[in-house]
């Protein structure tokens, strides 16, 4: 059974609702943590930031890249996570001791940092123009700078969560670290899966393939922001395998509708429509129009790849084969797929408060709006 204190309750309360988390609420408080006073009282600067010169430049750069852009959906997720485990104490979850909010705040913080070191680099591997409307760092700056920034952050999550391990306890340090860690392996899996299929002459591309690279670089961040607010709270290793299968199918539904959007354009994200298209990644689009196409609509998908394809408002080439192989209509259908299968899995999860919080987040994460749209196509 959760036996959470009355201090641990007190000091969570101003969260949210003590029975059903508030995501509007919860959003609140985590834009307030990377507010500049707030983050900077949280996460103090080295000594020399406040110098010039080489060595504050490092840290200058990726502390405002922190603070600038994001929808900041994954410490949220650790956030609800967190307070639907100290909302609903009546469950099999075995709470170790009490945790000030300063340090949960921190591994938020790190949920964030890691998701930020990850754009960095994807957006250098993938020569990205534009993040949250401004220029990438490699463009800002140089490639250098910008791999020794993403690399900064990447140590920086790390240092976060074990600079707390006395205030956490140094096994659930361990365990936070350890999901953290895989799911950075994880990534740069999905992401060299990713480039070797882009460097390669074969060109061939299942739904398989490409659910195999959303599995490694969506779905593992998903987990470990949900792993992360529950093990704050205790001990919770009948709930891994739960979390591990509905973020599964969050993560792909969830990369599907960005191939979506990529289509549409996103101005709080790479600005610029199409963007994946125009690089020819190895999306569920492709995928799907890849295994719809006959021998002459493939040979022209064949042709576009590799090329740069011109994208103008209007579409392209390529979005019109996708239009005339109904490609956007059936990676619709998958999202509501994934989407179903997710919630399916929520409703097994044996603890009240991480029940409904997963149903919610699918509302979150994946609108509804999407879904009524993806049942209309």
């Amino acid at each position: 059974m959760i036996q959470v204190s009355p201090e641990h309750v007190s000091k969570a309360s101003h969260f949210t609702s003590p029975k059903i988390p508030s995501f509007t609420s919860l959003l609140a408080t985590t834009h307030q943590i990377f507010a500049p006073d707030e983050f900077s009282r949280l996460l103090p600067r080295s000594g020399h930031s406040h110098c010039f010169g080489p060595l504050a430049e490092t840290e200058r750069i990726a502390f405002d890249f922190l603070i600038h852009g994001g929808k900041r959906f994954r410490p949220l997720i650790t956030l609800a996570a967190y307070q639907a485990c100290v909302d609903s104490p009546n469950d099999s979850l075995e709470t170790i001791d009490v945790i000030p909010t300063d340090a949960v705040s921190r591994a938020l913080i790190a949920i964030e940092v890691f998701h930020k070191a990850s754009l960095v680099h994807d957006d250098i591997e993938d020569d990205d123009a534009y993040r949250y409307g401004r220029e990438t760092l490699h463009r800002q700056y140089d490639t250098a700078t910008a791999i020794n920034v993403g690399d900064y952050l990447v140590g920086l999550g790390y240092r976060i969560i074990t600079a707390d391990r006395e205030t956490l306890g140094s096994d659930r340090a361990a365990d936070i670290l350890h999901h953290l860690m895989d799911a950075h392996v994880k990534l740069t899996e999905g992401q060299g899966a990713e480039i070797a299929w882009r460097t390669t002459a074969d060109k061939t591309l299942t739904r398989e393939d490409a659910i195999g690279i959303y599995t490694r670089k969506t779905s593992p961040a998903f987990e470990a922001a949900l792993y992360t607010g529950v093990r704050l709270v205790g001990e919770c290793r009948e709930f891994e395998r739960f979390l591990a299968r509905y973020s599964r199918h969050l993560g792909i539904a969830f990369q599907i509708l960005n191939d979506l959007s990529d289509w549409a354009g996103d101005v709080n994200n790479k600005l610029i429509a199409k963007q994946d298209a125009k690089s020819l990644r190895p999306t569920m689009l492709l995928a799907i129009a890849l295994e719809k196409a006959k021998i002459a609509e493939r040979a022209r998908i064949e042709r576009l790849l590799g090329k740069n394809v011109t994208v103008g408002s209007s579409g392209s080439e390529l979005g019109d084969l996708f239009t005339q192989l109904d490609v956007f209509r059936d990676a619709r259908k998958m999202v509501i797929e994934h989407r179903c299968i997710a919630h399916d899995v929520a409703g097994e999860i044996p603890h009240a408060g991480l029940r409904n919080l997963l149903h919610q987040l699918l509302d979150v994460v994946l609108p509804n709006d999407q879904a009524s749209a993806a049942a209309a196509s």
